[in-house]
């Protein structure tokens, strides 16, 4: 019986970083485990697959366990993930003086994968997130220069009505209490939120009609927000 262990298969870097960017563009977030696609009455339809593995059957690195209906679709890299890929890579890149002490392992460990030429597919699911990690932090930056510049006021009085507002979508994150997205928005350089049934694109929106439910404070910055509901918006 043989007592060899099996090596784990490496790829060039670059290479599984235009995959891992071509699996978020593909499932629009991070899965870390295959999901089950079921329809409103319980038909199993196929699976959404994780980002790891769709980048290991890109290259044939795994085979798939499912029925040969339910495979997904060969990532297809395209322009939009080598830039993003660039981007992600300059970004990690200048936290080095972060990771120096060793206080952050992921980023340590990131550090050390993207200064290598190959990386072992037993380390690809560091590589899966990082697309997931960069959109989230460059989203924050972002968010922290708004809140610097609007004004600390609140948009209307509480049960007013809006309508055909134009707005800004600074943030979109997915609730983890309830089914929808938590958007947070600048109407008139002030600061609102709701919670929308589905994602928002961020940029430019159109608030067709809403109503001000409640005068709260940003939980991280402080700053006075208008709560909305009953949000119509169009993008």
């Amino acid at each position: 019986m043989s007592t060899e262990r099996q090596v784990a298969k490496s790829f060039p870097i670059q290479t599984v970083l235009d995959l891992a960017c071509a699996a978020q563009r593909v499932n629009g977030d991070y899965i870390k485990e295959n999901e089950a696609i079921v329809t409103a009455d319980n038909v199993f339809v196929g699976y959404k697959v994780s980002n790891k593995q769709l980048m290991l059957l890109a290259l044939d690195a795994v085979n798939w366990s499912g029925e040969e209906i339910h495979r997904p679709a060969m990532l297809n890299v395209i322009r939009a993930d080598r830039e993003m890929s660039e981007a992600l890579q300059k970004h990690f890149r200048r936290l080095i003086f972060s990771v120096i002490d060793g206080a952050n392992e992921f980023l340590t460990e990131v550090n050390s994968l993207l200064s290598s030429e190959e990386i072992p597919e037993n380390r690809f699911g560091y590589i899966a997130c990082l697309p997931t990690v960069y959109l989230r932090e460059v989203s924050t930056k972002k968010f922290e220069k708004v809140v610097q510049t609007i004004d600390k006021e609140y948009l209307g009085n509480i049960d007013s009505n809006l309508f055909d507002m134009d707005c800004e979508i600074v943030q979109s994150k997915k609730s983890k209490n309830f089914e929808g997205y938590n958007i947070d928005a600048i109407i008139n350089n002030k600061m609102v939120s709701w919670l929308n049934k589905t994602d928002l694109t961020l940029g430019p929106c159109v608030v067709v009609k809403a109503k001000v439910k409640a005068h709260n404070h940003h939980w991280k910055y402080g700053v006075p927000v208008t709560r909305l509901n009953y949000v119509k918006a169009a993008q």
